[in-house]
């Protein structure tokens, strides 16, 4: 059963379905937040790849409102576009003034007024094949216990959040990380093995997303070179290995400083850090996206795993393309995942779910 959204929120729907349609990454409702304090949400986060060199992430604010406020609205959105550095910024008004697209384009802020939101509502819809943002929460919500085993909706929002941190190691890192517990929620939780693989899917079209983004500096680098970072990164994080010495370092120093005879202590805490980290073998993850054919296509990738994790009729591993069977294949031999087994536990999860959602 469909959840009629407010005309704000439709509307918010409306546009991402007509971007996602004209090539772009859109993510929906992205949580804003500085130093632990919640800013704002940004109504729809868009990520494009126009060539190997060249990324770009742009942000829209809707108002879907008889007085929405516009020319406020530019200023607010050039304020957030800066503060999260985004490439470029859009507001979608239902005002359609001349003012207010001569002041968007003075401060170079696209405006899709009045007149273009009209056209759209009566010429684009998409809600027969894809979930609205609202619906795949409330999906959520039919595991009544998704709060207190593993807080299913607080980790994707919190994933949602990371592409604003920046589209990096240490954002993929934690991507991997909750991929890796909705992945095991496939395996153990047999009621609800289909919303935890949309679940899982957004989160590797995250990773996908964010490899992409990070490729574009490798992209001169020799296979081997490239390998190298790709491995460092994903075992050390931002700043690879030297970063981590460097941190070691700091702590050695403090507990010199507070502890006699501190030598030995501070052995077994390299020791220690060194050995977990041995057992991560992110050299699989460098292996893979190192091979030029596989970054040309980890945009598609992303693009594919996002439909599918918002698809009224869901799609099984084994019914995607080759490209992203791959890709999901290294992700969950990375992360212990038995193939075999999450293949056959999602065999049969080809049917949309059934029954009235709660709202």
């Amino acid at each position: 059963m469909m959840i009629k959204l407010p005309k704000g929120l439709e509307m918010e729907e409306l546009i991402r379905s007509y971007l996602l349609n004209a090539g772009y990454y859109v993510i929906r409702g992205v949580p804003y937040e500085y130093q632990g304090s919640d800013v704002t949400d940004i109504d729809l986060w868009l990520y494009s790849r126009a060539s190997v060199l060249s990324r770009e992430i742009s942000i829209i604010d809707v108002k879907n409102k008889k007085t929405p406020q516009a020319l406020e609205r530019i200023f607010w959105v050039r304020g957030l576009q800066e503060a999260i550095g985004a490439d470029r910024a859009l507001i979608a008004t239902t005002d359609r003034r001349d003012e207010v697209k001569s002041f968007g384009k003075r401060l170079d802020v696209t405006v899709l007024d009045g007149e273009f939101l009209s056209k759209l509502s009566k010429s684009h819809k998409d809600t027969e094949r894809r979930y609205s943002e609202e619906e795949l929460v409330a999906l959520i919500n039919k595991y009544e216990y998704q709060k207190i085993d593993g807080q299913w909706q607080y980790r994707l929002n919190k994933c949602k959040s990371l592409v604003i941190e920046g589209l990096n190691f240490s954002s993929a890192i934690q991507w991997l990380s909750h991929a890796k517990f909705f992945a095991e929620q496939v395996i153990t939780k047999s009621s609800h093995q289909e919303i935890s693989s949309r679940c899982f899917y957004l989160l590797c079209s995250y990773i996908a997303l964010g490899v992409d983004y990070m490729l574009k500096e490798c992209s001169f680098l020799s296979i081997e070179e490239r390998k190298r970072v790709l491995t460092e990164g994903f075992t050390y994080g931002d700043g690879g290995i030297n970063n981590l010495q460097q941190t070691l370092n700091i702590t050695s120093d403090l507990i010199k400083t507070y502890i006699d005879n501190s030598t030995s202590i501070n052995n077994q805490i390299q020791h220690s850090v060194y050995k977990e980290i041995e057992h991560l073998e992110a050299s699989s993850l460098g292996d893979f996206f190192s091979r030029v054919d596989v970054g040309k296509k980890l945009f598609t990738v992303a693009i594919e795993l996002e439909a599918s994790a918002m698809a009224r009729n869901f799609k099984p591993q084994l019914d995607l393309t080759i490209e992203t069977r791959a890709f999901l294949g290294c992700l969950l031999d990375y992360l212990g995942i038995n193939r075999k087994e999450f293949n056959a536990f999602q065999a049969n999860l080809n049917q949309p779910i059934q029954g009235d959602l709660p709202i």
